[in-house]
């Protein structure tokens, strides 16, 4: 068995020992939190044959992986890339969460790309101290071929694996050193298989077969051998037998830059002290710490004074690299008030990982000795570890000795946007609620000032004075352009030094194709042979296409439900034409939608509903569109609650509905396996619907609808991913309840953006 190394690991937690107790800086999260997670190590990957690419792959992967945590109320923390997890603990309130993460690239079926994903539960209880080791394993369908194939005398031999979404193909050249990476769509749970080839007599093989019930993080080796060694080369049979091989998890370390921290203070915080002063107004200076760990070998650390050291005696630069210093250097450093203890090597109590830390300790003498300055001194100390030299971490100690280096503390300050994935509807596309934080609890005139980035004006927004228990305000902007970059900065009369952020305005969703001028035919395997199917799209890829319809099931038929029209249209040369029509006694509704048709199953059909979507909130959808239903409804079957009174025998309806969701949503029109829309399953966030029950538009034009989009609750945690839209000219179709002869025509889909 070949062993296959495929695993990421992201270690959380402070399990160090009492070493990690005093490193601590104020936790910039809610005060009222009960207990907290400390993430402080890094990421590992995949075995990869040279050092250096290695460090570039996992840069990558490092780079790229999204870190949530989550409540019963959706995410509460995100972080992108590992480089910009905290090292101060995340402060988090009492109960359940999940922690999940990923990294790599979800593509359909690649032979390079490659994901990971990871998910643990965990609790947090009264002033928990939690540690958590998160770890992130392939998630892919992985596939190979045996090259033992190679061995049979096959010319031109081709292995195809696929999917509803992707394929790759094995050949001769490729057998011997690839394998393939799928990701499964959410309708698929099967691999099919093709095998061809040609026999030293000039034959042909071909073979068709499914890999039933696929499992991520397996890998399903082909293996082809003869059915009789002495006749394969004239034409014997052949034997295909799928090895199904769990992967093999084995890791090695790739982690990020090192951690520099103060020890028992904030390393960020202005270091204040007057050893001239009167008692007590200000705090005498103390031995400061610095404390630094990397999870490979310290490879250089370096002390940096700032201009401000000028005229001093503090002078680094003929110093170099910290952790080789002579011993005369060294008291040298002991002289200035400065001393170091060397690298030691340490494990990590959580997973045994090798670490290195050291520590710089600045004495009361240093601090003592520095002239008395009117700004404040600024020293850098950069740290690089052995596994990538050329990144450093760089913090700064900034030490004030006169009331006038005391940094102006303000009054009021400016709290980062929210963050689009978890308050995805804070910011909209003309619209936003920001934050600021009171440092003064009397303030009575404070607020926000924003401006379009590029302006000179700022236009000043007072603050909602409702307050919930805590310092933090709120102001709600108005009359935003979209997609439009703008700054703020929170303001109180007499302090206008805030730090100024940037948000973004939520940008216009523009569907493809919204206007059906493009228009295409694909091939489609049916029980009555390969059949044409016609698809609104440009190329015959309906995969690729950001519309679907129900023509593939049709096809079988020889029917088309779903066409371009010249006959009434709004804009452009074409509409859509809807058409229900019946065959062997079943209904088939005229429809199209937003999604794939993946599969028939015997006469019924399995859809993906969704398109990826850009998350922006619109409030309503317009279409231009005409409908005229038929008469003599059939009933086949019927929904939980039953049909409309009147409705069999009566006129047909139609629908159109839109719903923003999570994921993509599987229907299946199987009676045994029957899965029909939901509009208030958990994935969906938002949903609107129209239902007609007799004409609508005058004969022979388009006439324009709105239909309003109503948001709900969970809207407000959880982030659109999909945009859902389905038209039907026989709103019962899904049941084969309807009347033939339903016609609607649609043109120039669009989102409404209040």
């Amino acid at each position: 068995m070949n062993k296959i190394i495929n695993k990421i690991l992201i270690l959380s937690g402070v399990a160090l020992g009492s070493m990690m107790q005093s490193c601590v800086s104020e936790a910039p999260f809610d005060g009222n939190a009960e207990g907290s997670l400390s993430i402080c190590a890094e990421i590992n990957s995949d075995v990869i044959k040279t050092r250096a690419e290695n460090l570039n792959e996992n840069t990558t992967l490092r780079e790229q992986c999204v870190v949530y945590i989550e409540s019963n109320k959706g995410v509460v923390r995100k972080f992108i890339g590992l480089d910009n997890i905290p090292t101060s603990p995340i402060s988090l309130k009492q109960g359940h969460y999940i922690a999940e993460a990923w990294t790599g690239d979800s593509v359909s079926a690649s032979f390079t790309s490659k994901f990971y994903r990871g998910k643990e539960e965990f609790e947090i209880a009264g002033q928990d101290n939690k540690s958590l080791l998160l770890k992130c394993n392939i998630a892919n369908v992985i596939t190979s071929v045996n090259q033992d194939a190679l061995q049979l005398g096959l010319k031109n031999l081709e292995v195809t694996f696929s999917h509803s979404r992707g394929s790759l193909t094995f050949n001769e050249d490729n057998i011997p050193t690839e394998k393939g990476y799928f990701m499964m769509p959410n309708a698929d749970t099967d691999l099919q298989y093709k095998v061809t080839g040609e026999r030293s007599d000039g034959s042909v093989i071909e073979h068709t077969g499914v890999i039933e019930g696929v499992q991520r993080a397996h890998e399903y080796v082909m293996n082809i051998s003869s059915e009789n060694e002495d006749n394969i080369l004239g034409g014997g049979l052949i034997k295909i037998k799928i090895e199904d091989i769990p992967v093999i998890e084995d890791t090695v370390n790739i982690f990020g830059r090192p951690t520099v921290l103060g020890e028992g203070y904030d390393i960020d915080e202005q270091i204040i002290g007057n050893p001239s002063a009167e008692p007590g107004s200000f705090n005498a200076f103390v031995d400061r710490i610095v404390y630094i760990r990397a999870y490979v070998d310290i490879y250089r650390v370096q002390l940096v004074a700032g201009q401000n050291f000028e005229g001093t005696s503090i002078d680094f630069s003929d110093f170099g690299n910290f952790t080789k210093l002579e011993d005369s250097a060294k008291r040298q450093l002991e002289d200035m008030g400065i001393t170091l203890e060397e690298p030691v090597e340490r494990f990590d109590a959580v997973t045994g990982i090798r670490m290195e830390e050291m520590r710089i300790t600045f004495k009361k003498k240093f601090f003592d000795n520095l002239p008395l300055k009117d700004t404040e001194y600024q020293l850098e100390i950069m740290v690089r570890d052995d596994q990538n030299p050329s990144k450093s971490t760089t913090k700064v100690l900034r030490i004030a000795n006169t009331d006038e280096a005391v940094e102006e503390k303000p009054t009021v300050e400016t709290i980062d946007a929210p963050d689009p994935l978890t308050e995805p509807m804070a910011i909209l596309a003309h619209s936003a609620t920001l934050y600021g934080m009171l440092k003064d609890e009397n303030a009575t005139d404070y607020g926000i000032r924003y401006r379009k980035l590029g302006d000179e004006e700022w236009i000043d927004v007072p603050a909602n004075k409702t307050r919930a228990g805590n310092l933090k305000y709120s102001v709600n902007l108005t009359g935003l352009e979209a997609g439009t970059v703008y700054e703020y900065k929170s303001f109180e009369p007499g302090y206008d030094k805030c730090e100024i952020k940037t948000f973004t305005t939520e940008s216009y969703y523009t569907m493809p194709n919204a206007s059906f001028e493009q228009w295409s035919t694909y091939s489609a395997s049916t029980m009555l042979g390969t059949k044409n199917v016609t698809l609104p799209w440009s190329e015959g890829n309906k995969s690729a296409s950001f519309w679907g319809s129900g023509n593939e099931g049709a096809a079988t038929a020889n029917m088309t439900l779903t066409d371009k029209s010249t006959d009434m249209k709004n804009s452009g040369m074409y509409s859509a034409r809807l058409e229900s029509k019946s065959a062997l006694g079943m209904l088939a509704a005229g429809n199209i939608f937003v999604g794939e048709y993946v599969r028939t199953d015997g006469t019924n059909g399995v859809l993906s509903l969704g398109r990826t979507y850009n998350a922006s909130h619109p409030s309503a959808l317009k279409v231009w569109a005409n409908y005229r239903p038929a008469s003599g409804v059939s009933v086949k079957s019927e929904p939980e609650g039953g049909l409309p009174e009147g409705f069999a025998g009566g006129k047909d309806h139609a629908q159109i509905y839109v719903a923003l969701t999570t994921e993509p949503v599987e229907i299946r029109t199987k009676s045994s396996d029957l899965k029909v829309f939901n509009a208030n399953d958990p994935v969906v966030l938002a949903y609107g619907q129209v239902t007609w029950t007799d004409d609508f538009g005058p004969d022979g034009a388009l006439q324009e609808i709105e239909i309003p989009i109503t948001y709900y609750d969970r809207a407000k945690t959880a982030a659109a991913k999909y945009l859902v839209i389905v038209v039907s000219a026989s709103k019962y179709g899904d049941y084969f309840s309807g009347a033939s002869g339903s016609v609607m025509y649609l043109d120039d889909f669009e989102l409404v953006y209040e």
